[in-house]
């Protein structure tokens, strides 16, 4: 196995994982539309439902997008996100 595929994202360990979370939770209750498609976002809908709320990184991680700061997060539908992979 990679040296990279065994490390854990930034977001998910370490410093920014409680300032993730804070952040997760501010965008969960302010935001109620999705960034990328426009459609509002049903919050009571749970994975593996593929309309569930996603917390999505506008650049992502691995490209150099800050992994807890709230300018580089927004609400999506879970569909939505994979689509944009």
């Amino acid at each position: 196995m990679s040296e990279k595929s065994t490390q854990r994202r930034k977001d998910r360990v370490g410093e920014h994982r409680t300032t993730y979370e804070k952040n997760r939770r501010r965008i969960l209750m302010s935001q109620n539309i999705c960034a990328i498609c426009g459609r509002p976002v049903n919050k009571s809908l749970k994975t593996p439902d593929p309309n569930a709320p996603e917390i999505d990184h506008i650049i992502p991680i691995s490209m150099g997008g800050h992994p807890s700061d709230i300018s580089n997060l927004q609400l999506v539908h879970s569909i939505c996100n994979k689509a944009k992979s």
